[in-house]
Order: C-alpha cells, then structure tokens, then sequence
C-alpha cells in the first residue's frame, strides 16, 4: 500500500504470484495513473489489471450499487509489449493494481500522482484518528467513508434529509429513524464488518434530521472494517461531520469477534 506520488516499477524474478498495488491519497484526492513502461507476455498468461477502487478478497469499494457503473467499467486488463496509452483518473482517492507476471525480467513502471477533488465522495481514510466530513452536495448519490480500522465515532453535526435544495431547513432539530421521503429515503448508517463491501457490512446506527451538537457518546464499530455511509435522494443537501478514534483493547473484547 502507497500513499506517496511518484514512481512504481515491478520487475518479476519468475515467481508466479498475484500481486497488487494499493493506492491511496487524502480522503480530498483522486488517483492518477500513468504508465511509462510495459511488458507482460499474453503467451505465458500474464496480465495487469487496474481498478478504479479497491478490492480485497473479493470484496469492492466502492461498493458496485453505489457507483452505478458495473465491474467491466471499474476493471481493465492489459497484456502484451505495449503500455496503455490511457492515463487512469479513478472516481476517488484509492486504486488498484492487480498484476500476474510469471516470466522473470518482465513488468511494468508506472507514474502515480494524487490530484485534489473539490467533491470528495466514497473515501477510504489511512488515519486510525481523524475528523471527517461527508456532503451529497445535493447531488442524488451515495457516498461512504471507509476506515481500514475498528473505531469509536463521535457525532459532532448532522443535516440529513432537511435542507431541501432552495428552501433550506424543513423540519425540527433531532434525530429520527423515519427517513422516508418522496424520493426515498436520505439517511446516515454506521457500519461494521470484516470486508470492504458496504452491502455486507452490519448496520450499528440508522438516522437521518438536524444536529449541531456533539453527541454525548461514541459509536463502537468493533470489526476490521468501519464505515459511514451517506444515503441522498437529491432532494436535499446532506451533510454529516465526525470523529473517530480507536477503540481500547477492552472495548474490543467486549464487542466480541462473533459480531464481525
């Protein structure tokens, strides 16, 4: 996993592994790939595959369902002596690099630079303390935080399903559990699981109105993977702000591996 601009390069001493090289900039980045050099014979089965995202042991993110775009949009694959000619601009601040090199002396260089995205979306954070925000910008998308870590997470603000683009707030301050609206229904989930994919993570919180104070407790998401997930129609403009911090080894033992 690299977080630094610059220059990559694999070159295959004949050991016939899968590889790959995880990208990730600021949670405000979008990925930047170029390839300088090329060469990874189809005859002997090699292959070199970008990803726009993550994936881990069969697991993506961001999640297919909210992307809207399908796995062939989010994955190609290259062979042979030529290098793509494309430069890869991934939809958020991870990418991957997924490489089988079975012929020793053959590989790949690559210039990877890290670009500032004035809209920050689906996100996965390499800080085990941070705080965060995540807007829809009143867009009708759907935009997660994921954290690499188990986490504790404070609610410090939210405006979810109110703020009616034109109109401003439409409803009391507080929170509820009844999100629905005509177009569907904005709400914010805590998530917990083992894996990258938000649609098999557990749901630890569902919420959705107005807060502009700090919550009096912090949120336990126990598992390897934490995530906070941002639900919009496009009706409003939806924002949510938070902490998060690790969780104590005891905390950990009391939230149980069997819940992950």
């Amino acid at each position: 996993m690299e977080s630094t601009p610059g220059e990559y390069y694999f070159i295959s001493d004949g050991n016939p592994a899968v590889c790959g090289l995880y990208m990730i900039g600021d949670t405000d980045s979008l990925v930047e790939i170029e390839f300088e050099e090329f060469n990874i014979g189809c005859e002997s089965g090699g292959l070199l595959a970008v990803v726009d995202g993550w994936e881990l042991q069969g697991e993506f993110f961001p999640n297919i369902d909210d992307t809207g775009e399908s796995f062939e949009e989010r994955y190609s694959t290259y062979c042979g002596q030529n290098k793509p000619a494309r430069i890869y601009m991934a939809d958020q601040n991870v990418a991957l690099l997924q490489f089988f090199v079975p012929q020793e002396g053959q590989g790949f260089r690559v210039k990877v630079r890290f670009l500032r995205n004035p809209q920050p979306c689906n996100t996965i954070s390499m800080y085990k303390e941070a705080v965060a925000t995540i807007k829809n910008y009143g867009q009708k998308r759907n935009c997660t935080m994921s954290i690499i870590y188990p986490e504790n997470v404070l609610l410090l603000s939210v405006d979810v399903g109110s703020s009616i683009k034109g109109r401003g707030s439409e409803i009391e301050s507080g929170l509820s559990v009844r999100c629905e609206n005509s177009a569907g229904s904005d709400h914010v989930e805590f998530l917990y699981g083992g894996g990258l994919d938000t649609e098999l993570m557990n749901r630890r919180m569902f919420f959705c109105g107005v807060r502009s104070k700090s919550a009096r407790r912090r949120v336990l998401l126990g598992c390897q993977n934490s995530a906070v997930r941002l639900v919009s129609s496009g009706m409003f403009y939806n924002s949510i702000t938070f902490s998060f911090v690790q969780p104590s080894p005891d905390q950990l033992a009391r939230f149980g591996n069997d819940k992950c």
